[in-house]
């Protein structure tokens, strides 16, 4: 894989068109699109689409993003303007409507509140007339009603106590095992949500060569970008990543991989 030695930059907030800045750098060093797909393992239709700003073809804005970054690393463009502008113009779409507030009619919590009162006035009314009940004096019992219910009495048998049984204790819950991706042969990108594709977004851009990443929070769904210039272990043992851009789902079984491209 051959990369331009001089990267080009793009200035920062001037709106610039993505595809076209693109197609340009593509066309002026004379390279394919097959060729960008062969060494950047994008399919040639997503590139296509990024240059004709077809970002509707995409899977999703992941993977918009991921696409732009990898496209332009590779032309030697600086990758974050790209993304930059690409979340300027659409992160506004992405945001989700704020709920609709729920709204209480005064008349209604005033009708609940005297309902309210007047059962508690009927509860306490009842309170009252049960201790008045309870606390009315019995007659005495005559001397020998007394001896006749003493004699009748047979002596209580006393109760064996039970010994104090302690709960079972519960069993500790297992850490999860702690996942380390290192970018060893060259610049990856890497998005890391938990769970799933649509979890809380734990770490999201580029480890350069020698630079490290530990997650430790159980099942993991991973976008990679150049799995060639990745290596991965989970809880020391040596994970086998898929040979090009890729989703893959790492629980405390190993790695499995959703999709490719």
């Amino acid at each position: 894989m051959v990369l331009p030695a001089a990267r080009q930059t793009v200035p920062s907030r001037i709106m610039f068109r993505l595809g076209s800045s693109l197609r340009q750098a593509r066309v002026h060093r004379g390279i394919e699109l097959a060729q960008v797909a062969a060494e950047t393992r994008i399919r040639t239709r997503y590139l296509q689409a990024l240059e004709d700003e077809r970002f509707e073809l995409l899977p999703g804005s992941v993977y918009a993003k991921g696409f732009l970054r990898a496209y332009a690393d590779y032309l030697g463009l600086e990758s974050q303007l790209f993304v930059d502008e690409y979340n300027a113009r659409f992160s506004a779409e992405e945001t989700p409507p704020a709920p609709r507030q729920l709204e209480l009619r005064p008349r209604r919590l005033r009708r609940y509140g005297i309902a309210a009162t007047v059962l508690l006035l009927v509860l306490a009314g009842a309170l009252l007339a049960w201790q008045q009940s309870g606390s009315s004096p019995r007659p005495a019992r005559t001397g020998k009603a007394s001896a006749a219910a003493v004699g009748a009495s047979a002596p209580a048998t006393p109760r064996t106590a039970r010994p104090a049984t302690r709960p079972a204790s519960r069993a500790a819950k297992p850490a999860a095992a702690t996942l380390v991706l290192r970018a060893t042969r060259g610049r990856c990108w890497l998005s890391v949500r938990r769970r799933s594709e649509w979890g809380s977004n734990l770490f999201e851009g580029a480890l350069e060569p020698g630079e490290s990443r530990r997650f430790a929070d159980g099942q993991l769904w991973i976008r990679i970008g150049a799995p060639w210039n990745l290596e991965a272990s989970l809880a020391g043992r040596r994970l086998s990543l898929p040979r090009t851009v890729a989703n893959v789902v790492v629980t405390a079984r190993g790695i499995r991989t959703l999709a490719t491209g």
